[in-house]
């Protein structure tokens, strides 16, 4: 086997408890003849870190897997997909949907597989975890016999990680139940898996804060915050997307939860159609703006920026002093991680605002970033 050895003093993230590893911590690689393949890692002592997929191509060119001696095989797919499932059955996390596997939160990072009734999805995100994939689609065909395996990998990650993503054809529509909501879901006919399971807390979030609330969902995809809120007694929604068949989808779910009447659906851009609202004087009790990622590079972070301050500046807030009964300070939540903490996921933070005793015009606001 490879072994990828540290430059003195770079170990002390890994055992601290970082998985990952850039290029520029390498100091030398020994015996390397292929990409995607278990190298070990050592510290410039020699002294045994553990083994991860190591791929040149890009800058986070390794992900430890395990810290452990053992071989990366068939048989520890397997036993980390188990213990993936023992947890969540354990957490009673077990539903018609719900994230299997979570990248690093499960010890296999740049895996994603989730699950929608008796289908999996699986997506692969790193060169290591593509070429796995025999072993990762029958430990899951081990895990739940006779149910399907649906493969979707991401196309942006695969071109920075150099393979050609597998994007198996789309399925039939499967209905599931996440709290309370029913959401038409078809594999391969969407984006990412088919419901963005990661925000599953956050719509419940959402939920909590809408009753008797108007509420804007800009970048709504197939509508899964609004069909919450509108649930959980929401007034109105308005829903935003640049994607007709995103609305497709929203419109599919508001019917599936009988509260299509009480939404509006505007097809566009969603910078162009917050001006538009803002302009018209409409105002919200609770706004979502879950846009797609503005930049995966540090060259383009200034770009990114920009957007994000364009998505947040239009003053689509609450309509009346009434509508700020609820908590007066804006909410801030990251994507939150569904098992055991993943040393990508991003702290939550609060950002104040005027209290509703000095300003009418102040609103709850989930941003998922």
């Amino acid at each position: 086997m490879a072994r990828l050895i540290l430059k003195r003093g770079e170990d002390a993230r890994l055992r601290a408890g970082h998985p990952w590893i850039y290029r520029s911590q390498i100091a030398d690689l020994k015996g390397f003849s292929r990409a995607g393949e278990a190298v070990e890692v050592l510290d410039a002592a020699g002294h045994y870190l553990g083994q991860g997929f190591y791929n040149p191509r890009p800058s986070l060119c390794c992900r430890l897997l395990t810290r452990r001696d053992e071989a990366v095989d068939a048989e520890f797919f397997q036993r980390r997909l188990e213990a993936a499932w023992d947890y969540r059955r354990t957490a009673r996390l077990i539903s018609d949907a719900y994230r299997l596997c979570w990248s690093e939160a499960d010890g296999l990072p740049g895996l994603v597989v989730d699950r929608y009734g008796p289908v999996s999805v699986v997506q692969c995100l790193t060169l290591g975890m593509w070429e796995a994939s025999a072993w990762i689609e029958a430990a899951i065909g081990r895990l739940f016999p006779g149910g399907g395996i649906h493969r979707q990998d991401e196309a942006t990650a695969a071109r920075l990680e150099g393979f050609v993503p597998r994007q198996d054809p789309a399925g039939p529509e499967l209905v599931v139940a996440e709290d309370g909501c029913r959401f038409g879901v078809t594999p391969g006919g969407g984006h990412k898996t088919g419901l963005y399971l990661d925000q599953a807390e956050n719509r419940a979030l959402v939920a909590r804060h809408a009753a008797g609330r108007r509420m804007l969902d800009a970048f709504c995809f197939s509508g899964g915050f609004a069909c919450h809120a509108l649930k959980a007694g929401a007034s109105h929604a308005v829903l935003l997307d640049s994607s007709p068949d995103a609305l497709g989808l929203a419109r599919r779910n508001l019917e599936l939860n009988g509260v299509a009447e009480r939404a509006e659906l505007k097809e566009g851009n969603a910078f162009d159609l917050l001006r538009e609202l803002e302009a018209a004087g409409e105002r919200f009790g609770v706004v979502v703006l879950d846009p797609p990622p503005f930049t995966r590079r540090k060259d383009s972070i200034g770009a990114a920026a920009r957007g994000y301050r364009r998505s947040t500046s239009a003053r689509c807030v609450c309509s009346s002093r009434a509508e700020c009964s609820q908590p007066s300070r804006a909410r801030t939540t990251s994507r939150p991680a569904p098992s055991r903490t993943s040393a990508a996921t991003r702290p939550a933070t609060r950002a104040s605002r005027p209290d509703c005793s000095t300003r009418s015009a102040s609103a709850e606001i989930t941003r998922c970033c």
